[in-house]
């Protein structure tokens, strides 16, 4: 069953998980809803992402949902709009395969989260494996559907090596570094392990990250064995990190980006 219930997910400090996942089954005012979006000019962003609250392909055995969306956004390439749905999933081939069964849509971005294997396996039980997941993406892109792929939370003491040249290899259109950071009502979530490395925030709304020395020697390690000719962006991270891992960007470019 795919159920990816991760270690480090901030979802668990909310009143959303602590009081149990919930499937929202009425569609039709959904898409309604979507629809009117789509209608709608001047919006601060004209990307809709479905993977805030949940793994945008969690629900789909229960309540499929995904195929009607991509049509939605298919009649809004057709309309010439720009707006666009991301699904961003922990999922493997077997639930993709409703997406490998669909022609590819301009207007809709596939993001896969991966990590590499010693960190999945321990962090993101109920995922599927990071190679099944690469394997997903590789198909769902020599269709001609839109995929990215977030390396997201790199967690210190893990081997980013393999990983990263198997991003290399894929040639996603974006690739998204991230380090593990949490918020405050998170810390006692997590495992003494993954918290004893960061470095606790005293900021209203602020972060636990690692150090900054840390976060930059993580991201520079994988953006160059990704490779200069892969977009790269960074995640909830400081102008400093940016511009010290990528130099200065006049519009940076992160996984939620058109």
């Amino acid at each position: 069953m795919f159920q990816p219930v991760c270690t480090y997910c901030y979802l668990k400090s909310s009143f959303w998980y602590l009081n149990r996942p919930h499937v929202f089954t009425n569609k039709d005012k959904l898409l309604q809803e979507v629809r009117a979006w789509i209608e709608k000019d001047d919006l601060e962003c004209f990307v809709l992402n479905s993977g805030n609250l949940s793994d945008s392909l969690a629900f789909e055995p229960e309540r499929p949902l995904v195929a009607d969306l991509v049509e939605l956004f298919r009649e809004a390439e057709n309309n010439g709009r720009p707006h666009s749905l991301l699904l961003v999933t922990k999922a493997g081939v077997q639930h993709c395969k409703f997406l490998l069964d669909l022609p590819p849509c301009r207007n809709v971005i596939i993001s896969f989260s991966v990590n590499c294997e010693e960190a999945a396996s321990r962090l993101e039980v109920g995922a599927a494996s990071p190679e099944d997941r690469l394997k997903a993406a590789r198909e769902l892109k020599q269709l001609g559907w839109r995929v990215r792929i977030r390396l997201d939370p790199m967690i210190a003491g893990y081997d980013y090596t393999p990983i990263a040249l198997e991003i290399r290899r894929l040639k996603p259109e974006l690739v998204t570094l991230g380090s593990l950071r949490a918020e405050r009502n998170l810390r006692r979530f997590l495992p003494g392990s993954l918290r004893s490395g960061l470095k606790q925030t005293t900021e209203r709304g602020g972060l636990d990250r690692y150090p900054e020395a840390d976060r930059v020697a993580l991201y520079r390690q994988a953006a160059s064995l990704i490779g200069p000719e892969i977009p790269i962006g960074l995640c909830e991270e400081t102008r400093e990190v940016w511009e010290a891992v990528l130099g200065a960007l006049d519009e940076p470019r992160c996984n939620c980006s058109p």
